[in-house]
């Protein structure tokens, strides 16, 4: 049976071979169309030479997730089938070049795969082209075996090369199109899949969690960056980088992840909002400046990507392993916010939202997400912006300090916020200090005074607790079972949600944005509600369940949980679920 508007593409080669690039002009080729991808990059450490892949799902309707079932494999190598059998079970058909590999050495008892041919060495040389150019055939060829409009690819390839001149932008798309002749001439017979431009579908950005999260970041009116780079969050660097001029912010390269941090916190202190970027292992060496800025209430947002630790573990896999340490970082007790987003939406909206929050409550604002989230790349409608409104709390204006005849930068208040001014202003001198101090930052040296001050940054736990959102509810009102779960593992969840109730499984799954301060009360109220509970994490340890065991005393016994550094499919949610309830 022939199938409309859905495919997954793997396509594979070497470190070097430009695979993540291709990737992602074949995906915004789709969206430009109107269709909906969802792009799942892997790459190694090394920067040339291992195997490289990257899946592309596309569909007329909106996706959440990457999915184990490939239907049509590109091979830029002899690894991304020798890598990739049990992907090439499903597989409709594979494009390859004679002289990389032979399937027939590799492909025994895939009765079910076709192979198309495509010679792009000898295709590449009679173009007198460059060797990475070759992308560009398997891309047009692709195209052709989908029946989709190859005038969408070559308006886009003219858009992507232009700065580098109009030999090389007609270069590529005479590349692209022999691929798509190719195709035409000697494929003829139907592939059984076919790609239709959508003409009413709305405008459809295709970007990753840390391009959103930049875009946040812009929205809250950030004008310094100051970073270490170090996967998964580089790209964040990159991304404002290039848009320095246009939005007037500053993006400092430090010397170190230490650096970068003291850089952000003295850029908020000079009233400028600035935040640092960085991973775990970044983090690790920033914890001390963490609490530099709790002590000395200077507002404070840092981005952290997630890797498998410890040390430098994976570097350019994921994990959901640093919860913990973030909301325990840095020595001695102060309020702190840790939020967890979930999808690309998530990383725009709260990564603006914490630039809010940080000035409001003059604490630091933890904004974790891990390499999955941050660096695979999903289509998304145009960020509602209308509601959103810069809050920078009880930043005094120069009017107001200048009346002041004892400005106390420290004052006890009833909620445990205290008036902020920045430097340079009339009548806001004051002492900003690491040190314990009283109310006009002076050292404290009586344990009252010590007390009391630790007890007004205290209060403010209360009036953050009252003024966070609660967790995110999906599926079924009345459920047999609930998940609870936070961060990347959102989207697979939500697509195993689906699965499930096709099968007539009833499941509703709780997603916890903002994790600290943990919402005990809420979770509470889930646990006296529902029959059974699973969590799923992407560690080993379950910290989530840990949190819901310490904040309420139950214990999760169903705990779904992947610590290999690779992020979860449906299918594996949806078995594991299944597995519960006893369905085969």
């Amino acid at each position: 049976m022939a199938i409309l508007n859905q495919i997954n593409i793997l396509m594979g080669g070497e470190a070097g071979q430009g695979i993540i690039i291709s990737s992602l002009t074949l995906a915004k080729t789709f969206s430009r169309g109107g269709l909906y991808t969802f792009v799942l990059n892997e790459y190694p450490k090394t920067i040339r030479g291992l195997h490289n892949w990257c899946s592309i799902r596309v569909n007329a309707n909106p996706l959440t997730s990457h999915t184990h079932q490939i239907d049509l494999v590109i091979a830029l190598n002899k690894d991304t089938v020798s890598l990739h059998q049990e992907e090439l079970k499903t597989a409709r058909g594979l494009i390859y070049d004679p002289k990389d590999l032979n399937p027939a050495e590799l492909l025994k008892g895939y009765d079910q795969l076709k192979t198309y041919a495509v010679p792009l060495n000898r295709m590449i040389k009679s173009l007198k082209a460059e060797s990475q150019m070759r992308n560009s055939i398997t891309i047009g060829a692709a195209l052709s075996l989908v029946k989709y409009d190859f005038g969408i690819l070559a308006d886009l390839l003219r858009e992507m090369f232009q700065r580098k001149g109009d030999a090389i932008v007609q270069s590529n798309i005479d590349l692209a199109h022999t691929g798509y002749q190719h195709i035409q001439e000697h494929y003829p017979e139907d592939f059984g899949i076919t790609i239709e431009k959508q003409t009413n579908a709305p405008p459809l950005m295709l970007l990753s969690g840390n391009e959103a999260a930049a875009m946040g970041a812009i929205r809250a009116g950030v004008k310094l960056l100051a970073a270490y780079p170090m996967t998964p969050t580089s790209s964040i660097i990159h991304y404002l980088a290039a848009r320095q001029e246009k939005y007037n912010l500053v993006v400092k390269h430090t010397e170190d992840e230490i650096a970068a941090v003291n850089m952000a916190i003295g850029g908020n202190f000079a009233g400028v909002r600035s935040f640092a970027c960085t991973s775990g292992g970044g983090f690790a060496l920033m914890t001390e400046a963490l609490g530099l800025a709790a002590q000395s209430e200077t507002p404070l947002v840092l981005f952290v990507g997630q890797r498998p630790g410890p040390s430098t573990g994976q570097p350019t896999h994921t994990s959901q392993g640093d919860l913990r340490c973030l909301i325990h970082a840095s020595q001695g007790e102060f309020p702190r916010i840790v939020i967890v987003p979930g999808d690309h939406a998530d990383c725009f909206y709260e990564t603006w939202q914490a630039f809010n929050l940080a000035e409001r409550f003059q604490v630091p604002v933890l904004v974790l997400s891990d390499k999955y989230l941050g660096e695979s790349y999903c289509c998304s409608p145009r960020f509602d912006t209308a509601k959103m409104k810069i809050d920078r709390g009880k930043l005094l204006p120069e009017a107001e300090t200048e009346k002041l005849q004892d400005y106390r930068r420290y004052q006890i208040t009833a909620d445990g916020i205290s008036p902020r001014t920045i430097p340079g202003q009339k009548g806001g001198r004051h002492i900003a200090t690491s040190y314990e101090h009283d109310e006009k930052g002076f050292y404290a040296d009586s344990f009252c005074g010590v007390t009391k001050m630790a007890d007004k940054r205290a209060k403010k736990l209360a009036a953050i607790e009252a003024s966070l959102p609660q967790p995110k509810e999906f599926g079924a009102k009345q459920a047999d079972i609930t998940i609870i779960a936070w961060g990347s593992t959102k989207g697979v969840i939500l697509e195993a949600l689906d699965l499930l109730a096709a099968e007539g499984i009833k499941v509703n799954y709780h997603q916890i944005v903002y994790i600290w301060p943990f919402p005990a009360k809420y979770v509470q109220a889930v646990l006296r509600s529902a029959p059974q509970i699973v969590t799923v994490e992407n560690n080993q340890t379950a910290q989530l369940a840990g949190l819901i065991r310490e904040h309420t005393g139950f214990e999760v016994k169903h705990r779904c949980l992947k610590y290999d550094g690779q992020p979860f499919y449906p299918r594996e949610i949806h078995s594991f679920i299944k597995g519960i309830t006893g369905h085969d």
